[in-house]
């Protein structure tokens, strides 16, 4: 009888130990099963809700109010001020330089509306840079880099409420199966619901397949690697996003003879790098400057960014 009762303790001790870790542990458990990367096969199921990216606004501009250059911003990632965490600081203390506030975010998209700035799309920017089409002087290229899921949390409800739209170029090979519990201080990337439910809002183009990275400190594997490679993993971002190959990001701005070669063979109009200019019509469209925004921006700052061009490397 006594060994009864002490497997009967025992094996209640098990479980409730058992359950005790599982709840605790629960939510990790269910993202690690749910982040099954998007099979590279495949194509995301937007192509009916991107037909908008086509279309051509007519913006009658009246002659004197034609925009002589546009300015094209970069985000990468924005938090909720609530979410900054130690991981999101640097060893100075400082947020990483690819984050900012919702809340400066928030400020500087009213400042936009406020002051009549509209946002167009890629194909109205590219027939801009070939002299086809004029645009108000107060137009704007919105772009988001990685494709990181606080770009469908924090900044897409902020851009709809705009009636702004933005480029999301996005690293195609990262994006998920499911969707994901979100959690601010873990690098995620969209789902592929995340996507569909956002892509009345942001185009979505290429930041490569799987090549967003680098070896050593500063070098990019667009630079490193070998030609044929490069194309490869270009090509399967492609299949990823129905062939829409409107623009690409060369990623950390890295980008040399060969990779630029290896853009345009993949008939992608646009390239966009991270040198701190505007877009002046007929330069080279596989070199378009960006002006990134950092999180120490002030408002003053962000505004010298619209007005004109600053010399500070980003």
């Amino acid at each position: 009888m006594k060994k009864i009762l002490v497997n009967v303790v025992f094996a209640c001790s098990f479980m409730f130990l058992f359950s005790s870790m599982f709840l605790f542990y629960y939510d990790d458990f269910v993202s690690a099963v749910t982040s099954v990367q998007f099979d590279e096969n495949k194509a995301f199921p937007i192509k009916e809700c991107q037909e908008w990216t086509e279309d051509v606004r007519d913006f009658n501009v009246t002659k004197g109010n034609e925009a002589k250059e546009i300015t094209v911003l970069m985000y990468h990632r924005v938090l909720d001020d609530q979410d900054v965490d130690v991981v999101h600081l640097d060893d100075k203390g400082d947020l990483y330089k690819t984050i900012v506030l919702k809340s400066e975010f928030e400020k500087q998209m009213k400042y936009l509306k406020e002051m009549g700035f509209v946002t167009i799309t890629l194909e109205e920017f590219t027939l801009f840079m070939k002299g086809d089409i004029n645009l108000p002087q107060k137009s704007i290229l919105l772009t988001f880099d990685d494709g990181f899921k606080d770009n469908y949390e924090e900044v897409y409800p902020v851009l709809k409420a705009h009636d702004f739209t933005a480029i999301n170029f996005i690293v195609t090979g990262l994006v998920t199966e499911k969707n994901q519990r979100y959690q601010a201080e873990k690098l995620q990337y969209f789902s592929v619901s995340d996507i569909q439910q956002s892509c009345e809002v942001f185009e979505f183009q290429s930041h490569t397949y799987n090549f967003h990275k680098r070896k050593g400190p500063r070098k990019s594997y667009l630079v490193i690697k070998p030609e044929g490679e490069i194309k490869t993993d270009l090509q399967t971002s492609l299949v990823n996003l129905n062939g829409s190959n409107k623009a690409f990001a060369y990623p950390y701005g890295d980008y040399n003879d060969t990779s630029v070669k290896v853009v345009d063979d993949l008939g992608f109009e646009l390239a966009f790098t991270v040198e701190s200019e505007n877009a002046e019509p007929w330069m080279d469209m596989l070199k378009i400057p960006r002006k990134a925004v950092r999180p120490n921006n002030t408002m003053e700052d962000f505004k010298k960014l619209l007005y004109k061009p600053i010399e500070t490397a980003p």
